[in-house]
Protein backbone atom coordinates (compact mmCIF):
# COMPACT_ATOMS: atom_id res chain seq x y z
CA UNK A 1 0.00 0.00 0.00
CA UNK A 2 2.73 2.56 0.88
CA UNK A 3 4.62 1.67 -2.42
CA UNK A 4 1.48 2.65 -4.12
CA UNK A 5 0.82 5.93 -2.02
CA UNK A 6 4.31 6.70 -2.86
CA UNK A 7 4.43 6.03 -6.42
CA UNK A 8 1.25 7.87 -6.88
CA UNK A 9 2.50 11.23 -4.68
CA UNK A 10 5.45 11.33 -7.07
CA UNK A 11 3.37 11.03 -10.17
CA UNK A 12 1.07 13.83 -9.17
CA UNK A 13 3.76 15.81 -8.11
CA UNK A 14 5.70 16.04 -11.60
CA UNK A 15 2.02 16.38 -13.21
CA UNK A 16 1.80 19.74 -10.67
CA UNK A 17 5.01 20.78 -11.22
CA UNK A 18 4.91 20.65 -15.12
CA UNK A 19 1.56 22.52 -15.18
CA UNK A 20 3.10 25.53 -12.63
CA UNK A 21 5.72 26.13 -15.10
CA UNK A 22 3.60 25.99 -18.36
CA UNK A 23 2.17 29.20 -17.46
CA UNK A 24 5.41 31.23 -18.00
CA UNK A 25 6.92 32.61 -21.02
CA UNK A 26 9.80 30.52 -22.42
CA UNK A 27 12.55 32.51 -22.74
CA UNK A 28 12.25 35.53 -25.64
CA UNK A 29 8.98 35.28 -25.72
CA UNK A 30 7.67 38.10 -23.84
CA UNK A 31 7.22 40.65 -23.22
CA UNK A 32 6.48 41.24 -26.72
CA UNK A 33 6.24 45.10 -27.49
CA UNK A 34 3.56 44.43 -30.42
CA UNK A 35 2.07 48.15 -29.95
CA UNK A 36 4.98 49.84 -30.58
CA UNK A 37 5.03 51.81 -34.35
CA UNK A 38 7.23 50.39 -37.25
CA UNK A 39 9.08 53.46 -39.35
CA UNK A 40 11.12 52.81 -42.54
CA UNK A 41 13.81 54.87 -43.55
CA UNK A 42 13.45 57.05 -46.74
CA UNK A 43 17.10 58.08 -46.95
CA UNK A 44 19.14 56.27 -49.79
CA UNK A 45 22.02 54.34 -49.14
CA UNK A 46 24.23 57.36 -50.34
CA UNK A 47 22.82 59.96 -48.00
CA UNK A 48 23.19 57.97 -45.22
CA UNK A 49 27.02 57.61 -46.20
CA UNK A 50 27.49 60.78 -46.94
CA UNK A 51 26.14 61.60 -43.83
CA UNK A 52 28.10 59.27 -41.73
CA UNK A 53 31.48 60.69 -43.78
CA UNK A 54 30.40 64.11 -42.83
CA UNK A 55 29.79 63.84 -39.28
CA UNK A 56 32.01 60.54 -37.98
CA UNK A 57 31.41 58.86 -34.17
CA UNK A 58 33.77 60.39 -31.79
CA UNK A 59 36.42 57.92 -31.64
CA UNK A 60 39.77 57.59 -29.04
CA UNK A 61 38.05 58.75 -26.11
CA UNK A 62 37.71 55.42 -24.52
CA UNK A 63 40.77 53.58 -27.23
CA UNK A 64 43.45 51.71 -25.79
CA UNK A 65 45.57 54.34 -27.42
CA UNK A 66 43.96 57.08 -25.78
CA UNK A 67 44.27 55.43 -22.39
CA UNK A 68 48.35 54.34 -22.96
CA UNK A 69 48.43 58.41 -23.69
CA UNK A 70 46.78 59.18 -20.43
CA UNK A 71 48.45 57.16 -18.46
CA UNK A 72 51.70 58.85 -16.90
CA UNK A 73 54.92 56.86 -16.83
CA UNK A 74 56.44 55.75 -13.51
CA UNK A 75 59.40 57.63 -12.42
CA UNK A 76 60.50 54.00 -10.36
CA UNK A 77 62.16 50.75 -11.96
CA UNK A 78 60.14 47.36 -10.88
CA UNK A 79 63.16 46.72 -8.92
CA UNK A 80 62.71 49.45 -7.08
CA UNK A 81 59.22 49.47 -6.70
CA UNK A 82 59.85 45.70 -5.35
CA UNK A 83 62.16 46.50 -3.26
CA UNK A 84 60.12 49.59 -1.31
CA UNK A 85 57.29 47.27 -1.28
CA UNK A 86 59.29 44.51 0.79
CA UNK A 87 60.51 47.29 3.32
CA UNK A 88 57.13 48.26 3.17
CA UNK A 89 55.67 45.31 4.51
CA UNK A 90 58.76 44.38 7.02
CA UNK A 91 57.84 47.74 8.48
CA UNK A 92 54.10 46.70 8.72
CA UNK A 93 52.24 47.55 5.96
CA UNK A 94 49.60 44.73 4.88
CA UNK A 95 49.22 44.50 1.22
CA UNK A 96 45.28 44.32 0.60
CA UNK A 97 44.53 41.25 -1.54
CA UNK A 98 41.76 38.65 -2.21
CA UNK A 99 38.23 39.08 -1.94
CA UNK A 100 37.74 41.66 1.24
CA UNK A 101 40.20 43.78 -0.41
Amino acid sequence: MQVKNIALATLLTAVFAGNAFAAQPVSGEGPLFLNEGVATSTLSRDAVRQEAIANPPAAGAYTAVAARAATPSSQFSRAQVRENTREAIAGGFRVKSGEMS
